[in-house]
């Protein structure tokens, strides 16, 4: 795998979370209720590659 490939295939937290759908992705996030591994995501299209784990709390 070449550098400029990999970027691309690793997921972002928005990917992973994609289920919810974008409006509900915004909704959480503006909340601050989006968290990886114990962090509060400020970047949606920070990398979240697989064994990271993305969660909501209730704010």
């Amino acid at each position: 795998m070449s550098d400029e490939t990999a970027p691309q295939d690793v997921p972002t937290v928005r990917s992973r979370l994609a289920m919810l759908g974008e409006e509900a992705i915004a909704e959480h996030f503006a909340a601050g209720r989006i968290y990886l591994d114990g962090e509060r995501v400020t970047d949606l299209d920070a990398p979240a590659p697989a064994g990271t784990r993305p969660v909501l709390r209730a704010s």
